[in-house]
């Protein structure tokens, strides 16, 4: 059977192709395809043996051990750098970040969904005067690199970015930043919402609340409790 196979970034660079079609026997999985493209291009094979890769079947992410198809389109990209797109910064610059990230996309990417989130002027109709975040570094960093990497793979993404804010913000400052891009619309929002949740639960960020009427620490299930106080 024969297979269409595209390479995305390092790889391409790598294969020294962005796409080229591989015959295989009929029943082949992905590991007897890997296997393959690794006798043809040996530096790539480098990596692949390594087990890291991310590879797309039709579109869907895809185990070792799956059985290919005659036809079927498969991509194989390195895994998602938890360097650069992730990150507790001082100041968020939504343009900033979404300019690098959308010039950094390959064309069969269809959808990319953002989130932006804000410091609210007021709550529980009381002024906001700043909240303050602290993180656990390294921990939190290496946190939000685990949840973009996990949900990349479990929604076959093209790219994840996660920027969150640390120390003070004043109400309307952008304090988080998550965009993620896919072929599809419907993985781009379902990754988008799930990331924003498991970082607002799993990112080693503690939330303080300053406002006209006190300061209050912010716990996981958006409970305040008053600053010196037991909940």
């Amino acid at each position: 059977m024969k297979v269409s196979v595209k390479y995305i970034a390092l790889y391409r660079d790598l294969a020294g192709t962005s796409e080229e079609i591989i015959e295989l026997p009929g029943e082949s999985s992905v590991r007897d395809l890997l296997e393959a493209v690794a006798l043809k291009h040996h530096a790539l094979g480098e990596y692949l043996g390594s087990g890291e890769a991310v590879v797309l079947v039709d579109g869907k992410a895809a185990q070792m051990s799956d059985r290919l198809r005659d036809g079927c389109e498969v991509v194989v990209m390195p895994p998602i750098s938890g360097g650069s797109n992730y990150g507790f910064v001082e100041k968020i610059d939504p343009a900033k970040y979404l300019e690098a990230f959308l010039s950094g996309l390959s064309d069969d990417v269809g959808a990319v969904a953002v989130f932006i989130g804000r410091v609210k002027s007021v709550i529980d109709d009381k002024q906001v005067e700043n909240l303050e975040y602290e993180v656990l570094e390294p921990h939190s960093t290496e946190a939000l690199a685990s949840i973009g990497e996990e949900e990349a793979r479990k929604h076959a993404l093209r790219s994840v970015c996660i920027y969150h804010k640390k120390g003070s913000a004043l109400p309307g400052e952008p304090v988080l930043f998550i965009a993620v891009a896919s072929r599809g619309r419907r993985e781009a929002l379902a990754a988008l919402a799930e990331i924003l949740e498991r970082v607002k639960h799993e990112a080693f960020v503690w939330k303080l609340e300053r406002r006209e009427d006190g300061e209050y620490w912010i716990l996981g299930d958006s409970r305040r409790v008053p600053r010196g106080r037991a909940p």
